[in-house]
């Protein structure tokens, strides 16, 4: 009955959002394909009981939040992904991650800046190939995911995409010389639409949180070997995730690190949560040969983690994740993350050293 109550005022938001004009641009095709495709997922996490009236929020946040679109172009080739984030006062890794992305080959950025006020909005503004669009709306882990929706909606379906946000990069076996629109190809060909990728926690063999003036050359230490497998649920299926890396290893800290960054964008496609995709049936599908270099506990984030860890968080479970960091560095302010089984990523080659990652390209 709840999903029945939902589903009616879902037909309310949508049409009423249309009619306002936040989602005018799309048209009713498109319009209805995105609105089949989230009653379809909410129904699936509605069946299991669980989840259902969260997920919720990706469908209002979808309608109602009021984007400003400050720069919009036309969506380029197909076969080149176009990265989608969001954003806020993160100007150092936003920059480090645009230069990554351009040495991969791509040309557009779709980026939602959520309000910065420590130059990130200005330095975006400045660049060519982001498309750039704003929302001052309070921050939410699914409120979110209806703002990454939102912004490949501006580009539609059938075409590849790269999910993410700006403390991750996307890394995968010889990307030094294989560019993104040659990879995308070469998975099409294969009949994939998905690329699942292991989240790698990088560190420096300095203290948490010590200042760094090249992230990207400090930051250049992985776990190779704690990571472990688990199933779990996410609406009607059972899928494998991964935990570890020095989060697990040392804060006790399982929050998954499974990740599916590269997607091929059809139509029934929903971004359902920070580390997958609708429909779930493909979870399990995905290859994973790649990895995403996460630079979490740089020098700028203490303050920020701080905030996290409190009891109003609007992160993922009310904060738990970074109330067990701030736990762990509490008393440890000199120790680094570092331990036997660290390795060095300085290249693509370093993904063959970690046994979760089979580095063979599909194809």
């Amino acid at each position: 009955m709840r999903y029945v109550f939902y589903k009616a005022r879902f037909n309310i938001r949508f049409a009423s959002a249309y009619r306002k004009g936040e989602l005018a641009y799309l048209s009713k095709a498109e319009l209805g394909s995105w609105k089949r495709a989230m009653y379809e997922m909410l129904r699936e996490y509605w069946v299991k009981g669980r989840y259902g009236s969260i997920r919720k929020k990706i469908v209002f946040s979808f309608c109602d939040s009021h984007i400003e679109v400050i720069r919009r172009t036309e969506p380029c080739d197909k076969n080149k992904p176009i990265v989608v984030l969001c954003v806020r006062n993160d100007i150092r890794r936003i920059k480090m991650l645009v230069d990554h992305y351009r040495a991969l080959g791509v040309t557009q950025f779709a980026i939602l800046d959520n309000g910065s006020d420590d130059g990130t909005y200005e330095w975006l503004l400045k660049q060519p190939d982001v498309d750039l669009y704003r929302c001052v709306a309070q921050y939410q882990t699914n409120v979110k995911e209806g703002w990454v929706n939102r912004l490949i909606s501006y580009y539609g379906f059938d075409r590849w995409y790269i999910v993410t946000d700006s403390d991750e990069l996307f890394v995968y076996p010889g990307m030094e010389t294989l560019p993104l629109a040659e990879l995308t190809k070469r998975l099409e060909d294969a009949g994939v639409k998905r690329v699942k990728a292991l989240t790698l926690d990088t560190y420096s063999d300095a203290p948490l949180f010590t200042e760094s003036a090249d992230i990207r050359k400090d930051f250049r230490w992985v776990d190779s070997d704690s990571y472990t497998e688990k199933t779990t649920s996410a609406g009607i299926y059972r899928i494998k995730r991964f935990i570890g890396g020095p989060r697990y290893r040392l804060m006790n800290s399982t929050v998954p690190l499974d990740k599916h960054p590269l997607v091929y964008w059809e139509t029934g496609t929903i971004s359902s949560d920070a580390h997958y995709q609708f429909p779930h049936s493909y979870i399990n599908e995905a290859p994973c040969f790649a990895g995403v270099l996460h630079y979490k506990f740089i020098d700028a984030d203490l303050e920020e983690f701080k905030k996290r860890a409190s009891g109003q968080s609007t992160f993922a479970g009310n904060g738990i994740f970074y109330r067990q960091y701030m736990t762990f560095f509490n008393g440890r302010e000199r120790q680094s993350l570092m331990y036997d089984g660290s390795i060095e990523f300085t290249s693509s080659e370093a993904l063959q050293k970690i046994p979760l990652i089979d580095p063979r390209l599909p194809g």
